[in-house]
């Protein structure tokens, strides 16, 4: 398999909902909205994440029937503590703090309306004793 693009989607009984939180937090447009079943990106982005009513014919009932997110969509920033304060400032409960990882990550965690995990990312520096002991070159 090859695939062109990638693309998530969110089922929740809340479509406008949620897709405002992603328009309002992450800056995401809307490409398509059918009420039922909602598009967005950003720009030119060969990605796109998708909100879909939930109980819809399109949507096994499996899918339909879960209540709890144990997925995670990561989303790369420019600036995570711009980001969390935003949030924070809008009333959205943050469910870690920024923290700064070895492996060149800074990060936090939030959900979104339906409880959908999301990894805020900013890419920094990994510490130099971690890329040599776990990434050695040769």
């Amino acid at each position: 398999m090859h695939p062109a693009a990638f693309g998530a989607t969110v089922v929740t009984d809340r479509t406008a909902e949620v897709a405002a939180f992603y328009q309002q937090h992450l800056d995401l447009q809307i490409t398509l909205d059918l009420g039922w079943f909602i598009t967005l990106r950003r720009g030119e982005a060969d990605w796109e994440l998708a909100i879909c009513e939930r109980g819809h014919a399109t949507v096994p009932a499996a899918v339909s029937a879960a209540t709890e997110s144990t997925s995670v969509f990561g989303f790369i920033v420019d600036d995570v503590d711009k980001i969390a304060a935003a949030l924070t400032e809008a009333g959205v409960r943050l469910e870690t703090e920024p923290v700064t990882e070895v492996f060149g990550q800074r990060h936090f965690f939030v959900r979104d309306p339906e409880g959908t995990w999301l990894d805020v990312i900013q890419l920094v520096e990994p510490d130099p004793a971690w890329l040599a002991a776990n990434l050695p070159t040769s």
